[in-house]
């Protein structure tokens, strides 16, 4: 039994060691490393500027609760976005997003960073109660 433990550490630690540790950090960036263009599914489009500033086309601001499907109409125009604070581990950063005029109001959401600097991506949770999400990828620095 006392050979036992110290095995399974030393395999857990090996185990750890050969996947890397990033999965158990969450996603995270500086807005260097998110500046740039981000493509989504159904021509939705996001610019991501240094200067906190954004534009966005066809990005959806809401879903259908039973299919999780963006909603029409999509928002197109500009807005803003700051990056929260780094997370405890195991999270995925947080960016906060202030879009322009809909339907007659400034409509705030967020996203999340998946994978260091954002390489996995950036999405949209769809719910608090799906695991679904709204994925967008990198597609010009």
């Amino acid at each position: 039994m006392k050979k036992t433990i110290p095995a399974f550490i030393l395999c857990a630690t090996l185990a750890l060691t050969a996947t890397g540790c990033d999965s158990l950090e969450g996603g995270r960036a500086t807005p260097a490393e998110l500046a740039g263009s981000w493509t989504g599914p159904g021509a939705a489009q996001l610019t991501l500027r240094e200067d906190g500033s954004l534009s966005a086309v066809n990005f959806p601001t809401d879903f259908s609760v039973t299919d999780d499907r963006p909603l029409e109409p999509r928002f197109t125009g500009n807005g803003q976005w700051s990056l929260e604070k780094k997370p405890v581990s195991g999270f995925d950063q947080q960016i906060d997003i202030t879009l322009g005029e809909v339907f007659g109001s400034k409509q705030g959401t967020y996203m999340r960073i998946d994978g260091k600097g954002g390489r996995d991506g950036i999405y949209l949770p769809i719910s608090e109660d799906s695991a679904a999400k709204f994925r967008f990828k990198r597609s010009a620095p």
